[in-house]
């Protein structure tokens, strides 16, 4: 336990930005903000979709929770569980809690920065999930998890679920929090939106048709910039951009589909992506995508083959332990198959190649062909049916989801990867399509290589050893992140992999 003093101390984020401080306590929140905030007292049952980036946790969570625990029962108080899906998500929340109960003047009595949720999985066996717990001199807490508890049935007070429609079994959850409403619980459900069919977006549908009882609201990014966004983002950060530069650089990171949904609150028809931008962005690190730091592993190749339109793709993964990094990724539109076959050995020639797999279908055919002539079973054809689409598509998922992949932050990479969408089919088999005019070429490409690794490689006989060292650096809770350096007299004087964070 640490008191609060120690906590602020400790905790510069914990701090309102130093521009904020100056402005009276009633212009703190945005129009928005404040109207939400409002809006969180009025039903048992509180919904909100909103855009992506416009501070509704900073502004409307935050606050709301604290209001909430720091007051006497008397006064409405009670306990708060806070649930998202990532870690840094519940930090930057218990952050914000923590500077509001400064400028409320509200008494915190302990932080615990090592609570542990004692839980239940669906066959009734225990599981801890780590979290953070705020307890305030009312006597109430605020209990922040990065995971979906199960065990929520038996709690008292108000649930909060950030980004519901990217949380795992979200329905379950609701299901068990919602049962809270029959003892004088409340339940706030937030988020940008995750595809049509997500049970988020049933939710929304089900409070507006009134088949639940329960208050929805929506707040979309030009709702944030006409309540005064910009100007706050300016006051804080002092951007030199012009206020039409600043919305015009947030919508031009985002391709006009993902534009759609995750600023302006319409959710895409069908599934949302089938790689959730949190795990994708679990599995981000600096030191991905640079041929430069290969470490002469074990290597698989994945090719997708294009023409015209399309693009030519060819990525590299390096097998590192039980992670594969991404080590280069080559891309062009309209080259020759002549200029394709050439990078091609050129990456067989520089990679230790175990397996290299090509999408055979249409053009492919006699790619893979020629390629298989000249390298033989290391080179292996793959056609896109659906069967086989799905089964590559859920094994890069897998990947993601486990986190033992390392790309590049690159934003074309990254809306490749969440272009593949993933619908029910005819008789709910499931099915993966492509949204939008990406036509995800890196992501097949990715898929192939992933496969790749997956399957029994083909003896090397140029296998040559490298020495294995203790890691850098370590990955999350404390595991070996698989990578390694190599002799010295294979490497630079330099570190060859940097300690950059996940």
């Amino acid at each position: 336990m640490t008191t609060y003093a120690d906590f602020a101390a400790a905790r510069a984020a914990a701090e309102m930005p130093p521009p904020l401080l100056d402005l009276p306590r009633e212009k703190l929140l945005l129009s928005y903000q404040g109207g939400c905030l409002a809006a969180c007292g009025t039903h048992a049952l509180m919904v909100f979709d909103k855009s992506r980036r416009i501070g509704f946790t900073w502004g409307v969570l935050a606050p709301y929770a604290v209001r909430k625990a720091a007051s006497a029962r008397g006064q409405g108080g009670s306990d708060v569980m806070y649930i998202s899906y990532s870690f840094d998500m519940t930090r930057e929340f218990m952050d914000a809690c923590a500077m509001w109960a400064k400028a409320f003047a509200m008494t915190i009595a302990a932080i615990d920065n090592d609570y542990i949720f004692e839980d239940q999985d669906e066959h009734g066996n225990s599981r801890q999930i780590k979290g953070t717990r705020i307890q305030f001199a009312s006597g109430f807490e605020i209990i922040a998890l990065s995971s979906a508890p199960r065990s929520i049935r038996g709690k008292q007070g108000v649930v909060m679920i950030d980004e519901a429609a990217f949380v795992d079994n979200l329905d379950e959850l609701l299901k068990a929090a919602l049962a809270l409403l029959m003892w004088g619980g409340q339940v706030i459900v937030v988020s940008t939106h995750n595809g049509a069919d997500n049970p988020f977006n049933e939710l929304l549908g089900d409070v507006d048709a009134g088949r639940r009882r329960g208050g929805h609201r929506t707040i979309t990014f030009d709702d944030a910039i006409a309540a005064g966004l910009f100007e706050r983002v300016k006051l804080v950060t002092n951007t030199p951009l012009t206020k039409e530069q600043w919305i015009a650089e947030v919508r031009g990171s985002y391709t006009e589909d993902q534009a759609r949904e995750e600023l302006d609150c319409i959710p895409s028809q069908g599934a949302g992506s089938l790689i959730p931008m949190e795990k994708i962005v679990a599995c981000l690190h600096p030191d991905a995508g640079k041929p430069e730091l290969y470490a002469k592993g074990a290597t698989t190749l994945g090719r997708d083959v294009a023409i015209r339109k399309d693009l030519a793709v060819i990525h590299a993964t390096e097998i590192v332990a039980t992670t594969l990094w991404l080590r280069e990724r080559w891309m062009a539109r309209k080259a020759t198959f002549a200029e394709q076959d050439a990078q091609f050995d050129r990456m067989m020639a520089a990679y230790r190649v175990v397996r290299a797999k090509i999408d055979q279908t249409g053009m492919g055919e006699k790619v893979v062909e020629d390629t298989h002539r000249k390298y033989g079973d290391v080179v292996e054809g793959v056609i896109f049916s659906g069967p086989r689409r799905l089964d590559l598509g859920l094994g890069l998922l897998k990947r993601f989801e486990d986190e033992t992949i390392r790309i590049p932050n690159d934003k074309a990479l990254i809306a490749d990867l969440r272009a593949i969408k993933k619908k029910k089919g005819t008789g709910n088999v499931p099915q993966l399509v492509e949204t939008g005019s990406l036509h995800a070429d890196e992501f097949w490409a990715l898929a192939l290589a992933v496969d790749g690794a997956g399957t029994d490689p083909i003896a090397y006989r140029g296998y040559q050893g490298i020495e294995r060292t203790a890691s850098i650096f370590s990955g999350r809770d404390g595991d070996d992140d698989g990578q390694f350096h190599m002799r010295a007299d294979q490497r630079s004087s330099n570190a060859l992999f940097g300690t950059g964070t996940f």
